[in-house]
C-alpha cells in the first residue's frame, strides 16, 4: 500500500511524505505511476515557484518534501494552490483504489 501523509500547520502545508508501493507489477502498476506523477509534478511546481523554501529527498519507493516557512505572500499562495491540487488528485486516486492508497492529512 502507498501511504501519503500531508502535514499542515496553521493552515499552511509543511511536509509531505510518500512511501510504499501500489502492489502491482513493477513498471505496470497504474496506482504507483499515478501517485508518482501527481507528487513529482507537485514537487516540480514547488521548486519552480520557491526553490529556496523547499527541501526534498527521494529514494526507491519514497518521497519526502519539507516546506520551509516563507513571508512572501506569492510563494505561499503558489504553494497552497500546487499542494491543494496535489491532495485533490491523490484523494481521487484513493477513492478509486482505497485498498492501495491511503492519504492522511495531519494537523501539526
Amino acid at each position: 500500500m502507498i501511504r501519503v501523509e500531508v502535514a499542515v500547520k496553521q493552515g499552511a502545508f509543511r511536509r509531505i511524505d510518500v512511501s510504499g508501493h501500489g502492489g502491482g507489477k513493477k513498471g505496470k502498476d497504474i496506482v504507483c505511476a499515478a501517485v508518482s506523477a501527481v507528487t513529482q509534478t507537485a514537487l516540480l511546481g514547488l521548486l519552480r515557484y520557491g526553490e529556496e523554501h523547499v527541501t526534498y529527498r527521494t529514494e526507491e519507493g519514497s518521497l519526502s518534501i519539507e516546506i520551509l516557512p516563507s513571508e512572501e505572500d506569492c510563494t505561499q499562495k503558489s504553494f497552497s494552490a500546487i499542494l491543494t491540487t496535489m491532495v485533490l488528485g491523490l484523494q481521487a486516486i484513493e477513492k478509486e483504489h482505497p485498498d492501495r492508497l491511503r492519504v492522511e492529512l495531519l494537523e501539526i
